[in-house]
């Protein structure tokens, strides 16, 4: 499947200390299948910096054949807003700590967008209860999303990415040399 990451910056690396820890499945380098929804948070993220231009990042991934070659992944997935979704996003959203929140390596679900905050926010101060916040969540649109939590989940996913990259740099090399013993450089 194509994933896609939505920035203000071109990377190379994935460097999950800088990830922030209080998104929706905790610190994470987050992707999604709607290649829509990257493309605006990229032009968000853009508005909100006031830096940079919008860029969307491409990835291959295959969750069965990630599972396959490793074999210790910790994989959640949570196929509709639910109770237990709910309670997931919530105790992520309001940490500041950086130690991971939960044991898994990858999460897949829904996304918790802004307006469903103020839904959190009611829930959080008695206001609503569990039933009636996902409830009022499930009329906001669907999204989709998959944060990779761990060193060994960023493997998974860049071992689909990275033997193309390996073929450049090394057709790249190939050629440097090729030119440089040709102009005696």
């Amino acid at each position: 499947m194509k994933l896609y990451h939505g920035t203000n910056i071109q990377f190379g690396a994935i460097d999950l200390a800088l990830c922030p820890p209080d998104r929706d499945f905790g610190r994470g380098f987050y992707t999604t299948s709607v290649k829509v929804h990257a493309e605006r948070r990229a032009q968000d993220a853009v508005r909100k910096s006031k830096t940079g231009q919008a860029f969307v990042m491409e990835f291959d991934f295959d969750m069965d054949e990630a599972k396959t070659l490793y074999p210790d992944l910790k994989i959640k997935r949570f196929e509709t807003i639910n109770n237990e979704w709910a309670q997931f996003v919530m105790f992520n959203r309001l940490r500041t700590e950086t130690e991971p929140p939960h044991e898994y390596d990858i999460v897949e679900g829904p996304v918790a967008n802004d307006k469903m905050f103020r839904q959190f926010q009611l829930y959080a101060n008695n206001r609503i209860k569990l039933t009636e916040l996902v409830g009022k969540l499930k009329y906001y649109e669907p999204t989709h999303q998959i944060a990779f939590c761990s060193e060994q989940a960023l493997d998974a996913l860049l071992d689909y990415n990275e033997p193309v990259r390996y073929k450049v740099e090394a057709l790249v090399a190939d050629l440097t040399v090729a030119l440089m013993q040709k102009y005696n450089l």
